[in-house]
């Protein structure tokens, strides 16, 4: 028997582990929600999500014949696919082989699915319908600290406060006496979670061959409070705590098999039926020819990408340029990036984390939590703290209790309907400037806004930090007159899944507060003293300007102007001109992708594309990162000129400056992989939207005040993109492809820097992202291996 508990143990902590955290409204990074997947090769992921959720891998065959007809997908893309897949005879011989559409067998069905009884009084209501909503409404109830003013508790944990509602199931949809017959079998279930683990494994005695996919599919039964309790679990280890909630949530999922199995276990059982569906686990493997087009569909971005990185020119001028901007990485900067470099004489642009290298965390005024803002794979360094507002706001305060208590939200309209008009109007009227921080950052006042963030780090601290990130941006040759810092955000409004358009490398952030305190760093005459010291002196003349790229409407907003001493102020106009040139031009190109005309003058441009972000209706605000492809790290002399069409993550590297490999390192564990985490929540919302996406947006109901969206009012917790963010109504705008990594440097360099980080060598030898060097003439991809010609 201890043999025995031990191998279920080890069933349970595999299970556990391919759920992966998905994270909260407030800072909705994209997340990849196949992380825990990772240790498998994407093929064989791909049979583990058929299996256990009925979960594609790729889209549906029609799309890619679509692909395959509009010239999406190449001949010479497919018959690489085909090679690779081991298939000698040829394109033509392929396609003609098979039908459009494969008929795969069923996947495994969990034991609810197979009661012969009704649910409820709706014969269409299924058992495993009732379990997904009964468990879903009581974690919305269970997890909510930051909506409702009335809170179930739970302190002998999430499972033991689950039992004790289940012994009074009054509200769960189904027949009286089914009621009745789940109440009292519920008495007989454990008290505690683990001896319920336990117990229901012995009591259903799944097999050893199929116990950890079984168990895994329970938990994706609630796929999205799932994600939840692994992401309490993710911020638990970043604390150093450990965190038992999806262990909890597991055991729940237990027992309700456990409510349902009525003890029959001859060979016409219900218990009978799905040992039989589950011995037949390894034919239910995932469809072999859409993974082919998949490969194809992927190759027919990467070869001509790949060549023309190979075949560019990085030497970079070494003259003093007019302008310098550093960007983030994200795929919007890209267009702006070349705009800006088109209409701007000398001028250039870097690519670099968003979060500039400043690991912080804000703290309120008298708070006692901090919010982090920086990438999630990090925990916070350090903290800087909003400054106290002149002006307290109780009033606000009290009327979000309000608003909050039982019935509050029907009081609060017969109050004050009628009186909250105006407001509305006004907050519906077409915007003739940009937001402000204070509504593109609810943790800022107009008062707040006004001053910068108060750090507590030492002149010394700052300096070491500063020196390190300067060569990183590629800022280590002749420094310009102005110095862009260039943090982003995007203003919508009516949208609970906004800072899914934020700045991921901020934690779901615009990065306005990391560039304006940077700046304020750099433009520090002690500080500037420190680094000469060092041999790292800046230009009298140069000013280094924290600004924000307004993703909605492609503004460029200058911040902190009115600190800047009179001579840097007297040439500010100049910059704001060449600015809002290069901007109208991105603005241009981009019309025809939101739906407006090109041939508009910019200032009707750019009222409408202000307007889509406050317009209370508009569904598609921007298009976010859709089209996310590319990670390249190179000088950007690389890529300068190439038309990457915003589908291209772009980091500063030069290989020549990184003697030991440690920045490469860097690069691959840190910027690499949360591209790589955007890229896969994009191709699973796209691939798999009714599981891993969020459903239509006009149905989304906020759940906990800040722990995702329902679509309507029930079901299980959404997670991933709403639809609208991927799809226009006639097609796709996001095709899943999996991220090509195209790095410059050294073979030989970047193999080392890639077998020094366990992670990322995972990634890219178990196929979840491809890895190219374009240092030569020819591209290089990785694989197990080592480096092969493509």
């Amino acid at each position: 028997m201890a043999e025995q508990h031990t191998a279920w143990q080890q069933a349970i902590t595999q299970a556990l582990a391919t759920i992966a955290p998905a994270w909260p409204l407030d800072s909705l990074v994209a997340s990849s929600p196949y992380w825990g997947l990772r240790e498998q090769r994407f093929e064989q992921a791909a049979d583990t999500l058929r299996q256990v959720a009925d979960s594609p891998l790729h889209l549906a065959h029609s799309e890619y014949l679509a692909a395959w007809r509009r010239g999406d997908i190449t001949a010479s893309a497919l018959e690489a696919a085909l090679t690779e897949a081991g298939w000698q005879q040829g394109a033509a011989a392929w396609l003609d082989s098979a039908p459009e559409a494969v008929d795969l067998p069923l996947a495994p069905r969990l034991l609810a699915a197979w009661q012969r009884e009704a649910a409820g009084p709706l014969a269409a209501q299924s058992w495993s319908d009732v379990i997904i909503q009964q468990v879903s409404q009581y974690c919305a109830a269970s997890f909510d600290r930051d909506q409702a003013n009335w809170h179930l508790e739970h302190d002998g944990g999430l499972y033991a406060a689950w039992l004790a509602q289940m012994r009074h199931p009054y509200g769960l949809s189904s027949s009286p006496l089914r009621r009745e017959q789940i109440r009292q079998r519920s008495r007989q279930l454990p008290e505690d979670a683990e001896a319920m683990l336990l117990a229901g494994l012995e009591q259903l005695q799944a097999r050893p061959q199929w116990l950890t996919p079984w168990l895994q599919a329970l938990l994706m039964r609630n796929n999205g409070w799932a994600a939840w309790c692994a992401y309490l679990g993710w911020q638990a280890g970043l604390q150093g705590r450990t965190d038992d909630n999806l262990r909890q949530l597991l055991a729940i999922q237990l027992a309700w098999e456990c409510l349902l199995d009525d003890g029959a276990r001859g060979p016409d059982s219900a218990w009978a039926d799905w040992q039989r569906d589950w011995e037949r686990l390894p034919q239910c493997s995932a469809d072999a020819r859409a993974l082919i087009w998949q490969r194809a569909h992927e190759l027919s971005l990467h070869a001509p990408l790949t060549r023309a990185l190979c075949t560019a020119d990085a030497a970079e001028v070494a003259t003093r340029p007019s302008l310098q901007a550093v960007f983030c990485i994200d795929v919007r900067s890209e267009p702006l990036r070349r705009a800006l470099e088109e209409t701007v004489a000398d001028s250039r642009s870097y690519g670099f984390a968003g979060f500039f290298g400043l690991p912080l965390a804000y703290r309120l005024p008298g708070g006692t939590v901090s919010q982090p803002r920086l990438p999630v794979l990090l925990a916070p360094g350090w903290e800087v703290q909003v400054p106290e507002a002149k002006t307290s706001t109780p009033t606000r305060r009290g009327w979000q209790a309000f608003q909050r208590s039982p019935l509050g939200g029907f009081a609060l309209v017969e109050s004050i309907g009628l009186g909250k008009l105006a407001t509305l109007a006004r907050r519906s009227k077409a915007r003739s400037l940009p937001p402000g921080l204070s509504q593109l950052d609810p943790w800022l006042t107009p008062q707040t806004a006004k001053a910068l963030p108060q750090d507590r780090l030492d002149l010394a601290q700052r300096v070491a930090i500063v020196a390190g990130l300067l060569p990183g941006m590629g800022l280590s040759g002749p420094l310009a007159p102005w110095v862009l810092l260039v943090g982003h955000a995007s203003h919508v409004s009516n949208n609970p899944q906004a800072a899914a358009l934020q700045c991921g490398a901020c934690g779901g952030h615009g990065g306005h507060q990391h560039v304006r305190l940077l700046a304020s760093w750099l433009n520090d005459p002690a500080l500037r003293q420190q680094l000469a010291e060092q041999g790292r002196a800046i230009p009298a003349d140069t000013v280094f300007l924290p600004a924000l790229h307004l993703t909605h409407s492609d503004e460029i907003l200058l911040l902190d102007g009115e600190t800047l001493a009179a001579e840097a102020s007297g040439r500010l106009p100049g910059l704001q001109s060449a600015l809002q040139a290069a901007s109208a031009l991105a603005r241009r190109r981009r019309a025809e992708q939101v739906g407006l005309s090109s041939s508009a003058d910019d200032a009707t441009l750019l009222r409408q594309m202000r307007q889509k972000g406050d317009d209370w209706a508009e569904t598609r605000p921007e298009w976010g990162l859709a089209g996310n492809a590319l990670f390249i790290a190179a000088a950007r002399a690389k890529s300068k000129r190439l038309d990457l069409g915003g589908r291209a993550f772009l980091h500063e590297y030069d290989w020549r400056a990184d003697a030991d490999g440690r920045v490469l390192q860097g690069i691959l564990a840190a910027p690499m992989v949360v591209a790589h985490w955007i890229n896969m929540q994009y191709f699973a919302s796209t691939v798999d939207p009714r599981r891993f996406g969020s459903g239509n947006k006009l149905l989304h109901n906020v759940v906990g005040g800040r722990i995702g969206v329902f679509e309507g009012n029930s079901g299980d917790l959404r997670i991933g993109l709403a639809w609208q963010s991927l799809h226009d109504g006639q097609r796709l705008r996001h095709a899943p492809l999996r991220l090509a990594a195209c790095i410059d440097a050294p073979p030989d360099k970047l193999a080392a820097a890639l077998l020094a980080q366990p992670i990322p060598r995972q990634l890219v030898e178990n196929g979840w992202l491809h890895l190219y060097c374009v240092h030569g003439a020819t591209p290089l991809r990785w694989h197990a291996n080592g480096w092969q010609h493509d």
